[in-house]
């Protein structure tokens, strides 16, 4: 019986031996597969945040440290944040091009189709809607040109800064609020074309951004400028000699943010979810609102009502009024023929 046993030790050796070695082998990859988990938990998560330029405050000072701190606490993890400000198109543009954003946050919702076409953000991935605000005009103190609305715009020898739609989504949206009121009030897309094409035989300046636009109204060139409430009361609140025009009829326009799920590795996803629900949280959206951006969910008793506000909806949804508004239109028709004067020549006439 033992000469049996010891032969059939010998036999089976082999195996015996590759099973001990595997589980070696398995015990030594755990052991340092955890220690290397360990070292990997303790670098910082770096998040690659891109965002149209009029978010910079809110972001800057407020939204990013606080989100910050609320992880840290929560995972024990140190969470790093890199921060791009741009034109909202412009930063599609280069994200496609392999810009690495983790987030970006959009002036409206069709640049997020943009970076589905160019295979950025999945088909099935939706934006979250952050944060509303009606387009309104700016003019100078006491409203020297009596402006009331989109219609005014108009005038006759009337000096007009307006953000660049090529790259700008607020550039964008005023197109859409300048043919959409005439729409509203006559319900004819013809009166809005119409209108749309009166107000760009004024439009002497263009603005890669709402905020470069704004600079330029800062230094004292033009009658008046279309822009978002929010950067409108802001530039107000830091002390910007400015009067805020409501027209009767605006559109709202809605700021999205979408995750570029290209650019997201797998240990990102945790904080990249976590910071998406934090955009629509309760305690953020008050802080959008301290900087002056309405709420998603209901009107607020903080700001100015609009007596008949639209939204893109109502203009067939952005594909439909990209397309018909921005492309055809503005783009074949009105750019070809603006007459656009250098910056230094403006603020000339202006002195």
């Amino acid at each position: 019986m033992k000469s049996n046993s010891l032969f059939k030790i010998k036999e089976n050796w082999p195996q015996l031996m590759s099973a001990v070695l595997i589980v070696v082998v398995l015990l030594v990859v755990f052991y340092y597969g955890r220690r290397a988990n360990a070292f990997y938990e303790q670098i910082p998560v770096k998040l690659n945040i891109y965002s149209f330029s009029t978010q910079e405050e809110v972001f800057s000072e407020s939204i990013l440290p606080a989100f910050e701190k609320v992880w840290e606490a929560e995972t024990g993890q140190e969470l790093e944040f890199e921060i791009v400000f741009g034109p909202s198109a412009a930063l599609a543009g280069e994200i496609n091009l392999g810009a690495p954003a983790d987030i970006v946050i959009f002036s409206n919702a069709y640049h997020v189709n943009w970076l589905k076409l160019g295979r950025k953000v999945d088909m099935d991935t939706k934006p979250v809607v952050i944060g509303q605000t009606p387009m309104v005009i700016i003019t100078r103190p006491g409203n020297p040109r009596g402006i009331l609305g989109f219609a005014d715009l108009a005038k006759t020898d009337f000096c007009l800064l307006h953000a660049d739609p090529q790259s700008s989504g607020a550039g964008e949206w005023a197109i859409l609020a300048e043919y959409g009121s005439a729409l509203k009030e006559t319900g004819s897309p013809e009166e809005g074309k119409h209108q749309l094409g009166a107000i760009w035989e004024n439009v002497k300046f263009l603005g890669a951004s709402a905020r470069a636009t704004l600079a330029v109204f800062e230094m004292g060139v033009g009658d008046a400028l279309i822009t978002y409430e929010q950067d409108a009361l802001y530039a107000q609140q830091r002390g910007l000699p400015l009067q805020i025009i409501y027209p009767s009829r605006t559109i709202i326009a809605q700021h999205v943010a979408v995750q570029v799920d290209e650019n997201i590795i797998l240990r990102e996803r945790p904080v990249v979810q976590a910071f998406m629900d934090y955009l629509i949280s309760d305690p953020v959206q008050q802080v959008f609102a301290s900087y002056h951006l309405r709420p998603v969910r209901a009107d607020s008793d903080d700001f100015p009502p609009i007596a008949s506000p639209f939204t893109v909806d109502e203009l067939g949804g952005w594909p439909s009024a990209y397309s018909d508004l921005v492309e055809s239109y503005w783009q074949k028709e009105i750019k070809p023929r603006l007459d656009l004067t250098p910056t230094s020549l403006l603020v000339d006439a202006e002195d």
